[in-house]
C-alpha cells in the first residue's frame, strides 16, 4: 500500500513533506528534493532546510500562515512561494498542509503537507499580469465551491488599487474582499453573485468599496460564469473603478431631480412637446391655468381648437407660433414672446404672454396669465382720466381731448363749442338733504348730460 502511494506521488510530481514539530524534524521525501534539484542525501531533516531555502522575500508570509494555521484560524496552510533550488534558480511552489496530530494541552504537534511545483502557472500568471497592467481596472477569477466557500484562482496586480490587497492574498480565501465591500451594498452583492451562479448567466454590478484610510470608492465589475467538474462555479470577469462616473451620474441626477422641482413649482405654466407633438411635461402651475387633468392633457394637435376655438384667429396664432419657432435657432432656441388669448378647459378667455425655448426637435413652451394685469392696467387708466364719483372724463382728460380737439379744428376749419355747466343752489341742496343726496345729485345730472351726447368724439367732464 506504502509503495502504491509513493508510486501515485511520484507519477503526479507532489513533493511530501512530514513536520515532527516535538522532535524537531521534517521528512523530505524524494520528490520533494528532486524537484529542487537535490540528491536524496543533499538536504537532511531540519526545518532549517526547509526556511533556508524560501525567498527571503516570501518567508514572511510564510511564516505568517504557517502560524496562523498552527493557531487554528485557518483549516489548512496554504501559501504560493518561491524555493531556492541547487542550481541557484528559484522555482515556485504552492505548499499545502495541515496538523495531524495535537497534545493533550491541543498544541500541534505534527503536520504533513506538499510541494506542488507550480513555476510554469506561475509564468502564465506573470503574463497575465503584464498584459494586465495596460488595462485599467483588474481581471480575475472567482471561484465559489457548492459548500459556499470561494476563492480568486487568479488576479491581476489591479485589485491592489481597487481593494487594497495584494493578489496572493486573494488565492486562498475571497473573505477579505467581501469584508471590503459596503455594508449597504453587501446584500444585493451576495443575491446577485448567487443568482448568476445558479443561471450561469452574466453577473454584472456595481457596489461599493471602502479600503481603510481611503475614500469610500465605486465600482463596476461584471463576470461570464461557468461549472467546473466538480460542481464548483468559475467566474471570469473584469472590475474597474468608476466613482468619478458615478459621482458625475449622482450628480447630475440631484440636478435633474432640483430642476424637475424648480420647473414643477415655477408660478409661471411650463410645458414641454416633442417632434410628435406629444406633451410630455407639464407642470403644476400649467396645469392650474387650463383647468386640465393629467388624464386629460391634449396633444398639440388637440391643443389648438381648444385653445383658440375661432377659426380665423386660431389660424393667426398657429401662423405666428411657426414662425417664431423657425426663428428660434438663430436666437439661441429662443420663441420671442407674444401676446394671445386664450381659452382654458372651462371655456374662460385668458389674455397670455407665450414664448419658450426650442432645443432640437422638443420645444418647451411658456405660460405667463396677464388677464389680470390687462384688468388693472385697465382699471388704472380709468382711474388716472375718469372721475371716481360721477364716471366722467376728469381734469386731465379734458385737456388732453381740449388740445387734441382744437388742432383738429384748426385743420378743419371747424367750430369749437364748449359748454360750461353748473348746478344752481347745488350748496343748499347738500346741505338740506347731505352728502348722500348730494352725490347721488351729481350722479343724475352727470348721466343726463352723457345721454344727450350725440357724436362719438363729444366728450362731458
Amino acid at each position: 500500500m506504502q509503495a502504491r502511494w509513493q508510486a501515485v506521488l511520484h507519477a503526479t510530481q507532489q513533493g511530501v513533506w512530514d513536520w515532527d514539530v516535538a522532535a524537531g524534524t521534517v521528512y523530505f521525501s524524494p520528490v520533494w528534493k528532486t524537484m529542487l534539484g537535490y540528491a536524496e542525501g543533499d538536504i537532511g531533516d531540519s526545518l532549517q532546510e526547509w526556511e533556508s531555502r524560501v525567498h527571503p522575500d516570501d518567508l514572511a508570509r510564510v511564516h505568517a500562515d504557517v502560524a496562523r494555521h498552527l493557531a487554528g484560524e485557518t483549516a489548512v496552510y496554504e501559501n504560493v512561494h518561491r524555493m531556492r533550488c541547487k542550481d541557484g534558480s528559484y522555482k515556485w511552489v504552492q505548499d499545502r498542509g495541515q496538523v495531524t496530530a495535537r497534545d493533550a494541552s491541543g498544541r500541534p504537534t505534527r503536520l504533513i503537507g506538499t510541494h506542488t511545483d507550480v513555476t510554469a502557472q506561475r509564468q502564465h500568471q506573470e503574463t497575465l499580469d503584464r498584459l494586465a497592467e495596460n488595462v485599467p481596472g483588474a481581471l480575475y477569477q472567482y471561484q465559489r465551491e457548492p459548500d459556499g466557500r470561494s476563492h480568486f484562482p487568479y488576479a491581476s496586480p489591479g485589485v491592489q488599487d481597487i481593494y487594497g490587497l495584494a493578489p496572493q492574498a486573494l488565492c486562498v480565501d475571497a473573505e477579505q474582499v467581501i469584508a471590503r465591500i459596503h455594508p449597504d451594498d453587501l446584500q444585493a452583492l451576495r443575491e446577485s453573485v448567487l443568482a448568476s451562479a445558479q443561471t450561469l448567466e452574466l453577473w454584472r454590478t456595481e457596489y461599493r468599496v471602502l479600503v481603510p484610510g481611503e475614500r469610500e470608492r465605486w465600482v463596476s465589475g461584471q463576470a461570464r460564469p461557468a461549472r467546473t467538474a466538480s460542481g464548483a462555479v468559475l467566474w471570469h470577469g473584469y472590475i474597474h473603478d468608476v466613482t468619478l462616473a458615478k459621482q458625475q451620474a449622482l450628480q447630475l441626477q440631484e440636478t435633474e431631480r432640483l430642476l424637475r422641482h424648480l420647473m414643477q413649482e415655477m408660478p409661471i405654466g411650463l410645458c414641454m412637446i416633442d417632434a410628435a407633438g406629444v406633451i410630455y411635461f407639464r407642470n403644476r402651475r400649467f396645469m392650474d391655468l387650463f383647468g386640465y387633468t393629467e388624464a386629460e392633457v391634449p396633444t398639440l394637435g388637440q391643443w389648438w381648437p381648444r385653445a383658440y376655438p375661432d377659426p380665423h384667429y386660431r389660424e393667426q396664432v398657429i401662423a405666428a407660433w411657426n414662425a417664431d419657432l423657425a426663428q428660434a435657432g438663430a436666437q439661441g432656441g429662443e420663441i420671442a414672446d407674444r401676446e394671445y388669448r386664450v381659452t382654458d378647459r372651462d371655456g374662460r378667455l385668458h389674455t397670455m404672454t407665450i414664448g419658450g425655448l426650442a432645443f432640437g426637435d422638443h420645444c418647451m413652451a411658456t405660460f405667463v396669465d396677464v388677464t389680470e394685469q390687462r384688468a388693472q392696467h385697465e382699471l388704472l387708466r380709468k382711474l388716472a382720466f375718469m372721475d371716481g364719483l360721477t364716471g366722467l372724463a376728469n381734469r386731465r382728460q379734458l385737456d388732453r381731448t381740449l388740445k387734441a380737439e382744437w388742432r383738429r379744428c384748426r385743420r378743419s376749419g371747424q367750430p369749437l363749442s364748449v359748454v360750461m355747466v353748473d348746478i344752481d343752489h347745488f350748496k343748499q341742496f347738500n346741505d338740506l338733504y347731505g352728502h348722500q343726496q348730494g352725490d347721488d345729485c351729481l350722479r343724475a345730472v352727470a348721466a343726463a348730460l352723457r345721454g344727450g351726447l350725440g357724436r362719438s368724439h363729444d366728450l362731458v367732464a
